[in-house]
């Protein structure tokens, strides 16, 4: 709840500092709006823009910073790579609680795998390495 307040309030600040630059072009555009155009227009646009404040970063938590240094794995990895851990088989409940996934996903998956020709049915329910 602590990471959820303190992204709340960086995005608040974020938020109010675009305001401010949003604020600031108005009004030089205002001032444009009733003057005659001398061809510079362009190159005073630019200097407004560059006034405008530049949001901080935002702090990664190191939950974030860690979650992005570990590679993804598909799902399909991961079920293969059970069933070659298992060694001889692996019934499909099994699959299921060291997984997490439901029964359709793993069914999904498990057929995925026997169309690739990497693993076979031992019997119903029960799977091995090819």
């Amino acid at each position: 709840m602590k990471e959820l307040d303190t992204f709340v309030k960086t995005f608040g600040e974020g938020l109010r500092t675009l305001a401010q630059g949003v604020h600031a072009i108005a009004d030089k555009l205002d001032s444009y709006a009733g003057s005659s155009d001398d061809g510079n227009f362009e190159t005073e646009f630019d200097a407004v823009a560059d006034d405008i404040a530049q949001p901080e970063p935002v702090k990664e938590t190191p939950d974030v910073a860690d979650s992005k240094k570990k590679p993804a794995v598909s799902a399909t990895a991961l079920v293969y790579e059970k069933i070659c851990a298992a060694g001889k088989s692996i019934t499909m409940d099994k699959l299921g609680e060291e997984t997490g996934f439901g029964r359709r996903k793993l069914s999904n998956i498990l057929y995925q795998l026997r169309k690739q020709k990497k693993i076979k049915d031992v019997r119903k329910g029960v799977y091995t390495k090819k």
